[in-house]
């Protein structure tokens, strides 16, 4: 391990240029639907009927 460190060239700073590729990773990540997901809907839903209920009570 220790030679494979010592004998290793650094890599130039157009080899890291190349490998940012950032947009592939992120374009590689699940997405994530907050919409359609039911704790949205429950907290949402939630309020709702929570307001509902008050403005019937105190109008």
């Amino acid at each position: 391990m220790i030679k494979l460190l010592i004998d290793r060239q650094l890599p130039s700073s157009d080899a890291i240029a190349a490998r940012r590729n950032f947009s592939e990773i992120l374009h590689g990540l699940p997405k994530k639907k907050t919409i359609n997901s039911p704790w949205f809907y429950g907290a949402i839903g939630f309020s709702s009927v929570i307001f509902l209920i008050l403005l019937n009570f105190f109008v």
